[in-house]
Formats: structure tokens, sequence, C-alpha cells
């Protein structure tokens, strides 16, 4: 019997599960967009530069325009996908969420390997979240108790790795054995651009809020 736990933590807010392309997408509420307007050519040439500004590690963000105009877009790959996968991911995120999001000012994307977003409004530094999403295995550990004491410390040093991690990378991942020998995974990730501080407050109140309602679960996924 193995169990396992996967925690993939962003920092973007999302409010819709869609079944085309994306594991999950949300035009936000921004405002549209008209087809020859100033905010489409930026929207143009920000998502077509975004690629190109790869930190090494699978981050990228890019800004195009002034005022209201503006911009502003952002892309994160999962901190243990190859490049080539990550450049693969960002290029179908940036086709398929203008398909699904054609003519809203904001929009964000997830795929299991990455996410992207876009819009009119402060990305980078912003730990603002209006909601999230949290899917999670439907079956329950055998052994609660002991599940939730090995979970929390291996949750817990992986939080502390990823928050200490630099400028261009805050990625932890871990393994560790659980009750009847269940081999359980850990792994949290935050956009390199937070402080320490934001960073590890951001993991452990996503961390609290899926113990309130999905603790003992074997598999829980949290953005």
């Amino acid at each position: 019997m193995s169990g396992k736990l996967l925690l993939w933590l962003s920092f973007i807010s999302m409010l819709l599960i869609q079944t085309t392309g994306f594991t999950y997408y949300n035009c936000e509420p921004d405002g549209n967009f008209t087809t020859n307007s100033t905010y489409r050519r930026n929207l143009d040439t920000a998502l077509s530069t975004l690629p190109t500004t790869n930190t090494g590690l699978g981050f990228f963000n890019y800004s195009a325009g002034q005022g209201s105009d503006r911009v502003n877009s952002a892309a994160l790959c999962r901190g243990d996908i190859n490049q080539d996968v990550c450049r693969s991911c960002l290029n179908d995120s940036v086709v398929n969420l203008r398909e699904v999001c054609p003519n809203q000012k904001g929009a964000v994307g997830y795929y299991d390997e990455c996410w992207l977003r876009y819009t009119n409004n402060a990305i980078l530094g912003n730990t603002d979240l209006n909601s999230g999403l949290i899917l999670y295995n439907i079956q329950n550990a055998s052994d609660l108790d002991g599940f939730n004491e090995v979970v929390r410390p291996l949750l817990n040093n992986l939080i502390d790795d990823a928050a200490a991690g630099g400028s261009l990378r805050k990625f932890a991942s871990g393994i560790t054995t659980g009750p009847d020998g269940i081999t359980l995974y850990g792994l949290v990730q935050c956009t390199p651009d937070l402080s320490r501080l934001q960073c590890s407050d951001c993991l452990q109140n996503s961390i609290t809020g899926f113990y309130l309602k999905y603790g003992g679960r074997i598999g829980v996924k949290s953005d």
C-alpha cells in the first residue's frame, strides 16, 4: 500500500475549474479589451516576450505599457521539472489561456507543471489571495493520528527550506515514511520574488486551510 501527499502551492488566485486544456483556469474580472486597443497590443508584447525572461530556474515575468493599459505577466514552472518541459508548458499556456479568455484583461491558467497569469494589476510581491482551490484524494488515511504526526513535520520542514531560498528559486520537496510503511511525498513552492516571511506565511496559511477541511486525506493539492 502506498500513499501520496502532494502540495503544489503558488500565490495567484483561481476561481474556476474547467475541463479544457488546463487543469483549471480563471478569466479574471478585470474588465475586457477590444481587438484594436492599446491593451491588446501590450498583451501581445508581454506574452511574446515573457518566455525569453526565464531566470534559469523556471520563473518568468514581463510588463508592457503604462497606466490603465499596462499588462503585467508572470509564469512559474514546478521546481522539479526540466527546462524543456517548462518551456513547452509555458508556450502551451500562452496559446490556450488566450483562447479560453479571449477578451479579458486578466486571466490565470494552471497545468500540473506550470502556471501563467496576466493582468493590469500588480503580480510581483503580491500575496493577496481572494480565493483558492484545493484538490484532494477522497481516501482517508487508515491511521489518522499517525498520518498527521508524520505529515505536519514534513511540510513544516519543506516550508522552511522553500522560504529560505534565494531570489531565483523558492522550492522544496521531500519524502518520509508514514504509518504502516507508506511513503509520503511533499512539495511546496513560492514565486521567488516573495520575501522569506511572505513565502512562509502564505504556505503556512494554505496548509492550515486544508487541514481544517481535509486533514487525513492521503493526497491534497492546494493552489
